[in-house]
């Protein structure tokens, strides 16, 4: 199963990207500066330090390499606990919208609300098994430790410009449904059904979580796919 590890960067946030753009958000037409700028602004003189410690970042070695049977069972183990997470996630967001009781007059704030508790049970269940990945990393030899102190940095770093990019996602939905509404009611088609519009701003809320939800487990894929290299290399 291990071996079916994959990271592929930005491609998950590109595909959200596309999402929010088709569901309304304006494109943007400015040219951003170059990735290393844009990282740079995000990290203050404190985050820096902390970078620096982190790359400096020692372990006491064992006397003996660890055997790769340990390695390759805690590996296996996290994996699996991922595809569970999946599941769980994935069944959750495809759930949307069916659970919601209407009464009286449509409005958005029921599914904007179901929207918001969907995307904190996203972040924190990511978030809790990335701290996780993390923690085992730091038991798997010195380079893996480096890694997982490393990535704790950019976490921590990010976790505000995280929470405001990911806000976006509510901000362009509300929209969504507003606009889905209003010209279902300007068009007035005696052929189509009452909820048809409903039906499409759930199922462009679920893509745009799926999407989300890629998003998010990015990072802790690509230190799994560090864990499979190292067991690979240090016991080929």
């Amino acid at each position: 199963m291990s071996q079916g590890i994959s990271a592929n960067p930005g491609a998950s946030s590109a595909r959200l990207t596309q999402l929010l753009t088709a569901a309304g958000a304006p494109a943007r037409k400015d040219v951003l500066p170059c990735f290393g700028e844009r990282l740079s602004r995000l990290f203050g003189l404190g985050d820096t330090m902390k970078l620096d410690a982190a790359l400096a970042y020692r372990i006491r070695q064992p006397a003996t390499p660890q055997p790769a049977t340990p390695q390759r069972a805690a590996l296996e183990r996290l994996v699996q606990e991922l595809a569970s997470i999946q599941r769980l996630l994935v069944r959750r967001i495809r759930g949307y919208g069916t659970d919601i009781d209407i009464e009286g007059q449509l409005t958005a704030e029921p599914y904007s609300q179901a929207l918001l508790t969907t995307q904190r049970k996203i972040a924190a269940t990511t978030r809790q098994f990335r701290d996780k990945v993390r923690s085992t990393l730091k038991d798997q030899g010195q380079d893996l430790a480096r890694l997982a102190e490393v990535d704790a940095v950019f976490d921590h770093t990010m976790a505000g410009y995280t929470v405001q990019c990911f806000s976006r996602v509510s901000t362009v939905l509300e929209q969504r449904f507003q606009a889905l509404e209003s010209a279902s009611t300007q068009a007035a088609d005696p052929g189509s059904e009452p909820d048809d519009w409903l039906r499409r701003y759930c199922e462009d809320t679920q893509n745009l979580l799926l999407a989300e939800l890629d998003v998010r487990l990015e990072p802790v894929l690509g230190l799994l796919e560090a864990f499979h290299n190292e067991i690979s290399q240090t016991h080929e």
